[in-house]
């Protein structure tokens, strides 16, 4: 198997102790968190209450929302105080048009492309010369982060601790972003202790490829530094966990996977389209995508491969076969996986997310494209089928 970026089967077969670090890795994620920023959290919780801006949600959730911001700060700063009003204008708005219409993802994708290499990232990202983080930075960062189109669930999450910020003194607001960030270096130094084995390639890739994607709307997606993965590892672990008993309690169950799990490439792929995404026919019995189908004909649960837009699931009377009450289990590469579990939370979804053991798309990752995989046992054991450790 070639490693591209990041792989979970430390063995080379299975990801069971990857699921068993990152549990136990988060666990102690969580500890620090309320070591270092508790008192932030807590005010942020008052907060929410006293404005009615949101539903409560978990302690563990607002941690890594903190993370996130303190996280992408370091990542991303110098980039997101370079960018002119108008260039980011132009870049949200086509994000927008983006996600609305299939018909102009081509036209637009072309046009990210070009202005995303020439407004949104840099060449020489380094986390330790990130600017401190102020209040007046807040909202440039907020707006970059909705540009970049890749990040834009993340900018919908952190809207509410900009609005929280902004309420206290320049003294109260800036030792709540030191904290972050404290927090964040914390995080980038242990998670390469506690993860890294799991990101082999990462820097690799971003030194001897990364440069070839100059001028492609995923340029800056298929640039992320090694913390992000290790980010999103975590921060699929804590979504899970805060939607767990909801999803849980759904009556039917659907798996989306990615088409980067099949065998046959596209032309070849003999998958009958629906409104939910493309369906199994079951033509190449060692195509993993087929498996999973199997696997779900065995145990109850429906199997696509990954709609175009969520949304389609979000209607009351959109799930498969007219039943309302569905959870969903998300499986994507790492680096989108978090961001879906936000995005289905949004969409009123109850879900929980596993990443691929691997990337390999061709449309991200290897110009033929690498057959990409999925933990089985994980899979049952999210579902509920039966207790997996």
């Amino acid at each position: 198997m070639q490693i591209i970026t990041y792989s979970l089967r430390m063995d080379g077969t299975r990801s069971d102790k990857y699921f068993q670090d990152v549990a136990s890795f988060t666990d102690t994620v969580l500890a620090t968190g309320e070591d270092l920023v508790r008192p932030y959290l807590d005010a942020f919780r008052s907060f929410i209450q006293e404005t009615h801006c949101e539903a409560l949600r978990s302690r563990a959730e607002y941690f890594y929302e903190l993370l996130t911001l303190g996280v992408l700060w370091r990542v991303y700063a110098d980039d997101a105080l370079g960018l002119a009003d108008a260039p980011r204008q132009v870049l949200t708005q086509l994000a927008r048009w983006r996600e609305r219409d299939d018909k102009l993802k081509p036209i637009v994708d072309g046009l990210r492309g070009i202005l995303g290499t020439l407004f949104l990232s840099s060449k020489d990202r380094h986390s330790i010369n990130a600017p401190p983080l102020t209040l007046a930075h807040l909202d440039k960062f907020l707006g970059w982060l909705a540009a970049t189109r890749i990040l834009d669930e993340e900018a919908r999450r952190l809207a509410h601790w900009r609005d929280f910020l902004v309420r206290q003194t320049p003294d109260e607001a800036s030792t709540v972003l030191d904290a972050i960030l404290t927090f964040a270096a914390w995080f980038e130094t242990r998670s390469a202790e506690a993860l890294g084995r799991y990101t082999p390639n990462v820097e690799r890739f971003l030194s001897r490829h990364h440069s070839s994607y100059r001028w492609r709307e995923d340029a800056l997606f298929c640039g992320r530094k090694r913390v992000e993965y290790h980010l999103n590892m975590v921060g699929t672990e804590i979504l899970n966990r805060a939607f767990r008993e909801s999803f849980l309690r759904t009556s039917r169950k659907v798996v989306l996977v990615p088409p980067c799990m099949r065998f046959q490439p596209e032309g070849r792929c003999k998958a009958h389209p629906s409104a939910f995404g493309a369906q199994c026919a079951h033509c190449t019995p060692l195509c993993h995508v087929h498996q999973v189908t199997q696997l779900g004909d065995k145990y109850g649960f429906a199997v696509f491969m990954l709609p175009d837009e969520l949304a389609v699931f979000s209607a009351p009377t959109a799930s498969p076969g007219g039943v309302a009450d569905m959870g969903i289990v998300g499986v994507s590469c790492v680096l989108t996986n978090a961001a879906g579990g936000w995005k289905t939370h949004r969409l009123g979804i109850p879900a929980q997310g596993i990443p691929l053991d691997y990337c390999g798309c061709r449309w991200h990752w290897h110009k033929e494209g690498i057959a990409t995989d999925v933990n089985l046992h994980h899979l049952l054991s999210v579902l509920g089928v039966y207790e997996y450790s």
